[in-house]
């Protein structure tokens, strides 16, 4: 108990240091709530990334206005929201990581102002959930590939966003109407959404947050108290120059686009369940593009490279984390047969055939 008096001591003369020229009630473009505290929900379900929800976490947590009471000067009320209450594992490479219980369910979780969506593999009540809390105008903010959640919830469509540098093309590849920004710490989306790039910028994207309802002095006295020296929440400057990220296939050729779906069964690194696949395949400027889903894998969009279509064979490669992906077969104008070789493994078969064009349009 003595130990956590002391901490909010400590952390009091930081602020009051910080914010000598006064304390600052509200200092931003958000208008807090009045009457209570800021209620921010944090979205936890199967395999979310602990850094993706822990940053924003000790950032909202550490928030001191330096006006009012003690309990006035910390604004922040935060809680955990799943399916239900039931444990979910946070990722943790070859094991499941953290046990995490939610605080509350999608169905009984009370409304919050802001949402903080990490990356995780979802779960069919958060589309529902998020739709209907930003039209309650809660801010959305994702970190990673959290953005697909938010995407899937179809808040993003013709809106600017941004997620882990390593997702960016297959962000804009499975949602085309998304315009894709890189190396950018953050994007606003709209006045309600704030979607951030990976890992750590889910720090800063929640400082620019704190700094959205409080001012730069709030924003500034607590990334000081979480000796967070990154400047991003202020700069939004990524590793390279900012570019909007195009879709493999464009808009202008998803008309005539061809989908293939089949079922492959994966040996490498070791044997899994076969998996459902789907191509999706487009001449444009004369040049064969594609794309491929294996969605039980998390592959949304996966660009293909050296798209070769010549006299009935076909051939493509992918980047994976296992190694290159080729694949080498023939083709019809219904099917396309051949074997994949993946990460060095044994060639394995893999048929393809060509959707219905109700399939095609579904995309």
């Amino acid at each position: 108990m003595i130990r956590m008096i002391l901490a909010v001591l400590v952390r009091m003369m930081l602020v009051v240091i910080a914010l000598a020229a006064g304390p600052v009630a509200h200092a931003g473009a958000l208008q807090p709530p009045e009457g209570r505290k800021i209620r921010v929900a944090v979205v936890m379900t199967e395999g979310a990334v602990v850094i993706d929800y822990a940053g924003p976490w000790e950032v909202f947590e550490n928030v001191h206005t330096g006006a009012g009471d003690m309990a006035q000067q910390m604004p922040f009320e935060l809680y955990t929201v799943g399916r239900d209450r039931q444990p979910i594992h946070t990722s943790g490479g070859t094991k499941p990581g953290m046990t995490v219980v939610p605080d509350y369910g999608f169905a009984d979780a009370p409304v919050p102002d802001v949402v903080v969506v990490g990356a995780q593999s979802g779960d069919e009540q958060l589309g529902p959930w998020l739709r209907k809390v930003h039209a309650q105008h809660a801010l959305i903010m994702s970190v990673c590939t959290g953005a697909f959640r938010v995407a899937e919830a179809g808040l993003l469509d013709g809106k600017p966003a941004t997620t882990h540098h390593a997702a960016l093309q297959r962000l804009a590849n499975h949602y085309p109407h998304i315009d894709v920004r890189s190396s950018v710490r953050y994007v606003e989306s709209d006045p309600l959404i704030v979607t951030a790039g990976g890992l750590s910028s889910g720090i800063d994207s929640a400082l620019h947050v704190v700094e959205l309802y409080y001012g730069a002095q709030v924003a500034q006295a607590t990334a000081d108290y979480m000796e967070y020296q990154g400047q991003g929440w202020k700069t939004n400057a990524g590793a390279g120059e900012p570019k909007q990220v195009l879709p493999t296939i464009p808009l202008a050729y998803r008309d005539h686009e061809t989908v293939w779906q089949g079922t492959f069964l994966p040996d490498y690194p070791k044997p899994k369940p076969e998996m459902p696949v789907v191509l999706h395949l487009a001449l444009v400027d004369g040049q064969y593009r594609g794309t491929l889903d294996a969605p039980t894998e998390s592959m949304i969009g996966e660009p293909l490279d050296d798209v070769r279509v010549d006299h009935g064979s076909i051939h493509f490669t992918l980047a994976s984390e296992h190694g290159p992906v080729d694949f080498s077969g023939s083709m019809t104008a219904r099917r396309i047969s051949g074997t994949v070789t993946h990460g060095g493994g044994s060639p394995t078969p893999l048929t393809l055939s060509k959707a219905a064009p109700s399939s095609q349009a579904a995309r």
